[in-house]
């Protein structure tokens, strides 16, 4: 079983706010994005075990006109080799990783 984020941030999760600026996640981190026109670059797949999340949250709400580009890593993000752009104001995208999928969105 993976290592999760909870509701209330425990079972080792880690907040971390992002200040406007590029970011390397670590496993199980909430990106509180505030500003868009950044990456956020996933944890190293070789690194993650199924079920581990990364959370990014556009909190400011610019990401529809100034994206947020998630860097792979390695991995692929819904079955492509590709990295992701998030585009919508107030998106709020939790990433789940799994060996045979890499990372999948959770809907």
């Amino acid at each position: 079983m993976g290592r999760y984020i909870t509701t209330t941030g425990t079972a080792g999760s880690v907040t971390r706010v992002n200040a406007g600026s590029n970011y390397n996640a670590l496993i199980n981190d909430r990106i509180l994005c505030t500003a868009g026109g950044q990456t956020i670059t996933l944890p190293v797949y070789t690194s993650c075990i199924d079920g581990d999340t990364v959370q990014i949250i556009d909190a400011a709400g610019n990401s529809g006109s100034s994206n947020i580009t998630v860097a792979r890593n390695g991995a692929n993000i819904q079955n492509l080799a590709q990295d992701l752009t998030i585009n919508v104001n107030n998106a709020c995208v939790t990433l789940c990783y799994s060996v045979a999928l890499g990372w999948t969105i959770l809907k």
